[in-house]
């Protein structure tokens, strides 16, 4: 038995190298096989959804094509941002660098300098709004990806808050020949009291600012039938074409670009409203008919144990 055991085990050893061997080879072969086709699914993430070869990596291939075009967006975004920053801080530094070098090497008429000079002070009031707007802006869009620190949410009075801007915004609707009126119904929100007073100031500048003289403003704020909170401000303004109301709320988007430069608007106002809304979980419902006005709601998630 010991002399057939020591003749056997040579063999049994070869053979079970052998077989190692073989498993090895078959087993590199089936997994070159098996990433070959995702390997050039890889190759093609432009069509990554129409070449997946296996059918459990259909998520995967959805969730890779979903990340690439939020990326190409966020990039795309990114360019025109820059472009129109570029562009919007470039006019007024050129209107201000004109007449600053007319007064500056006297080519300008001694009756003419009191004009240049509030034509000087008017371009810096816009370009002083226009940073503060992106650096609002660029702090929420911090808050929303978490790389900044949000303000502690508070119970937040809407109806004391309504009272308010509709107040400080009083002087601005008079040189508008704009009415200003609000209706303040008893209503609590969660959040930050500044960041909802200046999304109630952006709605309410907006529709003084592209209103008529006699026109009328009305900022109201309640409760709906859900017991959910609501702020809205309603307008007999221009309206905005039915093609347009999907992007106002874009950045530096004006459906009146003359009107909107002639006002010193900076075309980031509802930019900062959807930001402020959806920190605070709000969704913005927006109605418009050209020549009829238009009114923009906010409404915030219902209190637990509301009705």
């Amino acid at each position: 038995m010991w002399r057939l055991y020591n003749r056997v085990l040579p063999l049994l050893a070869a053979g079970g190298a052998l077989v190692v061997a073989l498993a090895a080879a078959l087993g590199a072969l089936l997994t070159r096989s098996l990433v070959r086709p995702i390997t050039r699914m890889a190759d093609h993430l432009d069509t990554i959804e129409a070449n997946v070869p296996y059918e459990e990596l259909i998520p995967l291939a959805r969730t890779i094509q979903s990340d690439r075009r939020l990326r190409e967006n966020n990039e795309t975004m990114r360019r025109e941002f820059t472009a129109n920053v570029s562009h919007e801080l470039k006019t007024p530094l050129t209107s201000i660098s004109g007449y600053a070098e007319l007064i500056e090497t006297g080519m300008a008429k001694t009756e003419d300098v009191p004009e240049f000079g509030r034509r000087i002070h008017r371009e810096a009031l816009r370009m002083i709004r226009l940073v503060s707007d992106i650096l609002q802006l660029s702090e929420l869009d911090g808050q929303h990806a978490g790389s900044a620190a949000a303000p502690e949410h508070a119970p937040v009075d809407l109806a004391s808050l309504v009272r308010e801007v509709a107040g400080n915004m009083t002087v601005n609707a008079r040189k508008a020949y704009v009415t200003l009126q609000y209706q303040a119904a008893a209503a609590t929100v969660q959040g930050s009291r500044d960041q909802l007073t200046e999304l109630a100031a952006n709605l309410c500048d907006n529709a003084i600012r592209y209103n008529r003289p006699g026109g009328h403003v009305l900022l109201r704020c309640g409760t709906d039938g859900d017991g959910a909170p609501f702020l809205s401000v309603e307008d007999n303004g221009i309206g905005i074409p039915q093609d347009a109301q999907s992007r106002v709320f874009e950045r530096f988007y004006r459906v009146d670009k003359s009107r909107s430069k002639a006002t010193g608007g900076t075309g980031l106002g509802l930019a900062i409203v959807k930001h402020i809304a959806a920190l605070h979980g709000a969704r913005i419902d927006l109605r418009s008919t050209v020549g009829t006005g238009t009114t923009i709601r906010v409404t915030f998630p219902a209190a637990r144990g509301g009705k």
